[in-house]
């Protein structure tokens, strides 16, 4: 017997209503246009008055497809067997009582199929469009009108009168129609003499049955109400399944075999959801911050997730809260209060209103895991008619929610408004203070855990065990079909030149925390303290670690991404570092990081990105990719496509680890290991590198030594002492820092190459001739140790990142920005505009050069434009013509903000070469 999770097998359900009775031979004509495929979720078959095969067609409406089968689900050896030859009949009609095998409409049904329009046909045969359909609550049924109150108002849109009854004697002669599901009370003999009068007298009576998985069903009761009736069908014990033709699982088969003589099949408006249209729906209720109802007009009633935000949980469901996923709070009962104000917040703005939802292409489906819409509210906040007010950005933007971070298509916006209400301290922010945290599990590295593990090979086969500095236990061993075998099983490899890692297993995924539902407690493990020392080692540069969520994590169970790791995020708070989800790996996102994490990616990633990733790789960002052996073999390649565009030899192996000796709570799947290298710097408890050092300005061509110069940012928090550290040029030439000097956090200091007196703000070298290339150059600062905490490389004669600063030599600069279009900007995108100028005495060549905003919105300039010396160009935000001086974006909707923003413009290495900020 073929099992499955009983909750799914009931996400189907029925509905029904009645008229008056008349022969089979009446509801019967022809139809020209048919409803979809029938999804007939969890269904019994149907068998004759003697409970054999029904193979009467003047009685069968729909049949299974040739492919179907039916089993014994419940082994109670009740069900009577279709052989191969015979078709399986899964509707029957006689007079006006029609059975169903399945309960076809339920609520979580979601009507993708034509489930309800074929209901509500059959409803309409046999009541003429109008009527009332009583629904029996009186006999212990599993469910209850409730369960149905979907069908129930598309019944009522359409014409029909639908209610529960508990008393059928009284309540069946003012009704016209029954809708009967499984009685768990048997019918006593009155109200089957009450039913058999009520259809001698023009009755209709709609039986749903369902399948005899786990014996849920009723067949026996049934089964005396079609006796009473003196039904030609039956209803058969049994369960019928279906390999091929099925809504996504063999016990929800599908047909289209239809007997179209039957009224049933019309084609008609249903309650199916278009996931590419916009919706106008009412919200009836408003549970929280980011959950409502809505009604669309078919009377379809459907709770609402409100797309990529999160609000904290109210008081009564506390237990679902997790501070772990808000940033610098640590209090549940502070949550609770800041849940209550989300959800006033949203029953001010929401509640009654008549709102547009719609949906985003990139997440996986329009439905969640527990089969709430993902949508997108926008409503007309201030009264003026237009629903142009964004419920989901605004909530995050007013501090009443964190940035969920699924694949939506929205990420980087609502970043920033997270961001910005974070620094702002608004509503749930204004407690947050990340760096008050408390450090947790940051002990010395004993014992790592790999849950589902796959092993690290390189393009050469097996990877030099010096390059490895975890192996697996000695009882480990390698399942599938491996490309490289091993007696000694490797589980990290780390590409020090490439500053790229590979992990394998899924390290930080917090479904193996026991406060998640883990059996057991695994916070003893230091896999979070070895990952941080691992990513800070191989990083060269500062900042926070980001997880990309760009590429199908959120949706794989193989993989992590922002969401799935929250317990790491508040291990990295308790240490001063950030750590947060990237969905458009754009430069100006990843120049801020210190380290990716990339697990297995379902979907690859695009010459752009892995340009970008290079390009951080480059200034000293650490890559580290994270396996699963669990994995799909087209996300394993995915991955290892990704090492191979970052130039390393790091493979994700064609396996998967198990240790049936060494692994946590019985579960070989799960292996642990001490078999440490341990001249890998990864064991220790860990404190990051804060030496936050940038190049923000490269001045080449100077007309004096003096006026070629470098300038140094200190972006960190903390003042750096640079006794010690060195300055060197791609040739090679170096120059010390004096000892004592130190850097002020924010503070730059410019590196003259010729002679003078150092102060805090200007040193000099000491050359006497010049030292940086006015065509390219890199700059490279290593420590007091020698080791690379900074390699910027420029093209041309320099750059300027500094505030305000243009471009030196043939850089382009930012002229003016224009962020406050005139009127509504979503009318008047093109008076929304940013004007760049070449300051510079020849033309620039913008080929291949992009623009970015601080959220990531992306615009390549066109393939072979080129801007003269001395002129401007104009790029607005909007559509149009390019020409010489003006350029359009092409956007939807407004990129800069008026409150103020970054320009940021990359060359066609990716290389930023303006950073402006207004």
């Amino acid at each position: 017997m073929r099992r499955r999770d009983f909750l799914t097998a009931l996400t189907v359900a029925t509905s029904t209503t009645t008229l008056g009775r008349r022969a089979a031979a009446e509801v019967r004509e022809t139809t020209a246009t048919t409803v979809d495929a029938l999804e007939f979720d969890s269904t019994a078959s149907l068998l004759d008055s003697n409970g054999n095969y029904l193979t009467d067609d003047s009685l069968i409406a729909v049949t299974a497809e040739t492919t179907a089968l039916n089993e014994d689900a419940d082994g109670n050896g009740d069900a009577v067997y279709y052989d191969s030859s015979t078709d399986i009949p899964l509707v029957a009609v006689d007079g006006d009582v029609v059975g169903f095998g399945a309960t076809l409409v339920s609520n979580q049904a979601n009507f993708r199929s034509g489930n309800e329009e074929f209901v509500l046909n059959v409803f309409d045969a046999h009541l003429g469009g109008n009527g009332t359909v009583l629904y029996d609550e009186g006999h212990d049924q599993y469910h209850s009108l409730n369960d149905f109150s979907n069908m129930a108002n598309y019944a009522e849109q359409n014409g029909y009168t639908v209610s529960a009854t508990t008393d059928l004697a009284n309540d069946l002669p003012s009704a016209d129609a029954l809708w009967l599901t499984a009685p768990s009370t048997a019918f006593t003999s009155s109200e089957q003499s009450a039913l058999s009068s009520f259809v001698a007298n023009g009755g209709a009576v709609f039986v749903f049955d369902r399948a005899d998985y786990s014996n849920f069903d009723e067949t026996a009761n049934l089964n005396d109400v079609a006796s009473a009736l003196s039904l030609a069908f039956r209803f058969n014990d049994d369960q019928v399944t279906d390999d091929t033709n099925n809504g996504g699982a063999y016990y929800k088969p599908t047909t289209t075999r239809f007997d179209t003589s039957f009224a049933y099949f019309g084609d008609r408006p249903g309650m199916e959801i278009d996931p590419d249209a916009t919706h106008v729906v009412d919200v009836t209720s408003v549970a929280d911050g980011d959950t409502v109802d809505v009604a669309f007009d078919s009377g379809r009633v459907e709770n609402v997730r409100i797309l990529g935000i999160d609000t904290p949980e109210k008081e009564q469901y506390q237990q679902y809260e997790r501070v772990q996923e808000w940033e610098g709070i640590e209090s549940l009962t502070y949550l609770a209060d800041e849940g209550a104000a989300a959800t006033t917040f949203a029953e001010d703005e929401l509640s009654n209103e008549t709102v547009e939802l719609s949906f985003d292409d990139a997440e996986a489906g329009i439905f969640d895991q527990y089969d709430r819409l993902l949508g997108y509210i926008h409503y007309d906040a201030d009264g003026d008619g237009t629903r142009d007010e964004f419920y989901n950005y605004r909530a995050v933007e007013q501090g009443y929610a964190r940035l969920y971070s699924s694949a939506f298509t929205n990420h980087a916006s609502f970043f920033q408004a997270e961001q910005t209400a974070q620094e702002q301290g608004l509503n749930v922010w204004s407690q947050s203070d990340p760096d008050s945290s408390s450090e947790i599990r940051n002990g010395s590295v004993s014992e790592l855990f790999f849950p589902t593990a796959a092993s690290v090979r390189t393009t050469a086969g097996a990877i030099d065990r010096a390059r490895v500095p975890v192996l697996a236990g000695t009882n480990a061993s390698q399942t599938e079909s491996p490309s490289v075998t091993y007696s000694d099983i490797p589980l990290v490899g780390v590409d020090a030149d490439a500053n790229v890692a590979i992990v394998g297993a899924p390290f930080v995924d917090e479904s193996y925390e026991q406060a998640e539902g883990y059996a057991v407690d695994t916070s003893g493990y230091g896999n979070f303290a070895f990952l941080s020392n691992l990513l800070d080692e191989l990083s060269d540069v500062g900042g926070p670690v980001l997880i990309d969520g760009g590429h199908g994590q959120f949706a794989s169970d193989a993989a992590v991404a922002g969401e799935d790791a929250a317990y790491y995020q508040r291990y990295l708070e308790g240490v001063d570092l950030g750590f947060e989800q990237i969905n458009d790996l754009s430069q100006a996102r990843l120049d801020e990081a210190r380290a990716l994490l990339v697990a297995t990616p379902s979907d690859g990633f695009t010459t752009s990105e892995v340009d970008a990733l290079s390009a951080f790789r480059d200034d000293g960002g650490a890559v580290v990719l994270v396996g699963s052996g669990n994995a799909a073999s087209s996300a394993r390649s995915n991955l290892n496509s990704l090492a191979s565009d970052l130039g390393s030899d790091l493979r994700l192996n064609d396996d998967q680890v198990v240790d049936d000796t060494d692994n946590v709570n019985g579960d070989q799947a799960v292996p642990t290991t001490t078999r440490f290298d341990t001249s890998f710097p990864y064991f220790s408890s860990f404190t990051p590198d804060d030496t936050h050092l940038s190049v923000v300005q490269v001045h080449a061509d100077g007309d004096t030594l003096n006026d070629e110069f470098v300038v140094f940012q200190n972006d960190g928090d903390s003042a750096v002492d640079l006794s010690g550290f060195v300055v060197e040029d791609a040739a090679g030439y170096d120059y010390p820092f004096p000892s004592g000097f130190t850097l002020d956090a924010g503070a730059q200091v410019t590196l003259h190459t010729g002679s003078g007196t150092d102060t805090a703000t200007d040193l000099y070298w000491g050359s006497g001739s010049p030292v940086w290339n006015n065509t390219g150059d890199t700059v490279n600062l290593l420590d007091e140790s020698g080791a690379t905490v900074l390699s910027r490389t420029y093209s041309g004669d320099g750059f300027d990142e500094t505030d305000g600063g243009g471009g030196t030599g043939g850089s382009i600069a930012v002229d003016s920005v224009h962020a406050d279009a005139a009127g509504d900007e979503y009318d008047n995108l093109n008076d929304e505009y940013v004007v760049f100028a070449n300051p510079g005495d020849s033309a620039i060549d913008l080929s291949g050069h992009a623009v970015e905003d601080e959220a990531g919105n992306h615009y390549d300039f066109p393939a072979g434009y080129s801007l003269d010396a001395g002129a401007t160009v104009t790029l607005h935000t909007g559509s149009g013509s390019d020409t010489s001086s003006d350029l359009y974006w092409g956007s939807g909707s407004p990129v800069w903000n008026n409150s103020g923003d970054t320009v940021y413009v990359f060359d066609d290495a990716g290389a930023t070469v303006v950073n402006y900020s207004y």
